[in-house]
């Protein structure tokens, strides 16, 4: 799980990110609401067949992916 220095890390370096389903994707935007202590952060998935923008929390973001070879 990275922590929130680490997604936006990710997120200014453009870096792709690795969710815990296995899909790959670049973050385009954190949310952090400070009552509910929660963060959601908004994926951009390309190379999947359900390419798009997905929401997912914090938890979900396992790190970087692998540079592609």
């Amino acid at each position: 799980m990275a922590s929130l220095r680490h997604i936006h890390r990710y997120m200014n370096e453009r870096r792709s990110v690795v969710l815990a389903d296995g899909r790959t994707g670049k973050i385009s935007r954190v949310d952090t609401f400070f009552r509910k202590n929660e963060t959601v952060v908004t994926v951009w998935l390309k190379e999947q067949a359900d390419s798009g923008l997905v929401k997912v929390g914090l938890d979900q973001v396992v790190g970087p992916a692998d540079p592609p070879a």
